[in-house]
């Protein structure tokens, strides 16, 4: 079997001139030279200027709905730090509650002993000195 020589010559090298695209797709630029621009029906155009008009609506409408979209996150956000909170603030009204039963039963003591005390002083009747110096007074 005889080996083929490739010293000097490197078959990668070689350009193709004839593109197998070229047959099927042609250039368009070769295919318009020299011609004027296609002109499309009024039809097509009053169709194709409708179309746009509605995607700029529809186009501001999303704009729309993504700010309405961001100002709900920013709502929910809120929202979450106001219930983290609320939390806190439900904490710390348990002991203060504590703290008011607490209060009322020391509030119903001193009631009482403003009650004891008006009775000592009506039993030690009227006089010139206070009602524990007047059992020492002969």
């Amino acid at each position: 079997m005889a080996k083929r020589s490739t010293i000097g010559e490197n078959p990668l090298d070689a350009v193709i001139q004839d593109n197998p695209l070229n047959a099927v797709v042609p250039e368009f630029a070769a295919l318009t030279r020299g011609q004027p621009a296609p002109v499309a029906p009024p039809e097509v155009l009053t169709r194709l200027q409708a179309l746009e008009t509605g995607l700029q609506a529809l186009q501001t409408e999303v704009a729309g709905l993504k700010a309405a979209v961001r100002e709900a996150a920013a709502v929910k956000g809120e929202l979450a730090g106001l219930q983290r909170d609320l939390a806190g603030l439900r904490q710390e009204v348990e002991p203060l509650k504590a703290g008011a039963g607490a209060g009322g039963a020391l509030q119903a003591e001193v009631s009482r002993l403003r009650e004891e005390l008006a009775q000592l002083r009506a039993a030690a009747g009227p006089g010139d000195l206070p009602f524990w110096m007047r059992g020492k007074k002969k």
